[in-house]
């Protein structure tokens, strides 16, 4: 199985935005690990109100062209991974 590549990069804001959450029925889930459930990661957050974040990490798709998990930071010191649709950086 291939391993997508994690980047680090420059911290940069992004957001959990009303639109966000209404296209994920209300509730973005934040992950300890960048992969599935299956594969062991586990949820350790729900977000269900528009929050700013920090993005840190970017885990890309195994051509390493397009992001498809962000490594966050929220609120209190939180952090965890998040599927890449689930914030808005723009």
């Amino acid at each position: 199985m291939a391993m997508n590549k994690i980047e680090e990069v420059e911290p940069y804001q992004a957001k959990v935005s009303k639109e966000t959450l209404k296209k994920w029925n209300g509730t973005v889930r934040v992950w300890s690990e960048p992969m599935s459930a299956v594969e062991g990661s586990k949820v350790l957050d729900e977000i269900q109100d528009t929050i700013d974040v920090t993005v840190f990490e970017e885990q890309k798709d195994v051509y390493g062209s397009l992001s498809q998990r962000a490594h966050i930071r929220y609120g209190d010191g939180k952090e965890g991974w998040v599927l890449w649709d689930a914030i808005a950086t723009g």
